[in-house]
């Protein structure tokens, strides 16, 4: 047992990253609860790791607090994500915008809502948000980097409201994962390769290795930020391009 913490919610856990703190997570003996929109990549994982699965479209406020309101929550790890309109702001379409906006901040911020106050009141929980250092630097997806640069002003200013409970709070913050999210978030099959090929990227075991980190550490010590990148991979610098 971690931190004798006894149940985890995991969002986005039908694959990638979101499936791998699943697998960890319960391979340390918690109760792990599984959100995600595709019900027979859930029910796999409930098949191979005895998660208890929630089919659900986080963007369904209705539907997320009626799913959530009832549970009792130790570990609540905000996973679920989308990069639509992830090439340019000014390409992107309304539905990609409300799509990724809804999906990355409105559903996180519930998620918190109805999960938060269980925790504040039993005196025991964890929140960990996966970031992205899209929302720690400037680079080139102003939908998804402001999405994620919300997370990352969520999550510190959720330290201060939580000063004086015991609930810690972490974000963690990747570079490029090896994921579906390319996939689901670039129509080009060669840029999707690009992003995947172009150098050695991180797992998802990785990153559900970095929750363990934070979760095992003693309860006097919150870790708030976690910033883990590919070692082929560095960002910083400025960009000039002389107009055509």
């Amino acid at each position: 047992m971690i931190s004798n913490y006894r149940t985890a919610l995991v969002t986005g856990a039908s694959s990638g990253i979101g499936e791998a703190i699943v697998r960890s997570l319960t391979e340390h003996g918690l109760i792990v609860h599984a959100i995600a929109r595709r019900a027979a990549r859930l029910q796999k994982l409930e098949n191979e790791t005895g998660c208890i699965p929630h089919v659900l479209d986080l963007r369904d406020t209705d539907a997320l607090y009626h799913t959530l309101n009832p549970l009792e929550v130790d570990v609540l790890v905000n996973n679920a994500g989308m990069g639509r309109g992830f090439d340019t702001l000014f390409k992107a379409s309304r539905e990609d915008i409300e799509r990724t906006l809804e999906t990355n901040i409105i559903a996180t911020v519930h998620v918190i809502k109805a999960i938060a106050p269980g925790m504040i009141k039993r005196g025991c929980g964890h929140m960990i948000h996966i970031g992205s250092i899209s929302g720690l630097y400037p680079l080139t997806s102003s939908i998804y980097g402001a999405s994620k640069g919300a997370i990352h002003l969520l999550s510190q200013n959720l330290r201060k409201e939580l000063v004086g409970t015991p609930v810690r709070n972490t974000e963690i913050c990747p570079g490029r994962v090896h994921t579906e999210f390319f996939e689901t978030a670039l129509d080009d099959p060669d840029k999707q390769k690009a992003m995947l090929d172009s150098f050695e990227l991180l797992q998802p075991s990785d990153i559900a290795e970095s929750v363990i980190f934070a979760l095992k550490m003693p309860k006097r010590v919150n870790i708030n930020t976690i910033e883990i990148m590919p070692t082929e991979q560095a960002v910083g610098g400025f960009i000039a391009k002389k107009i055509q």
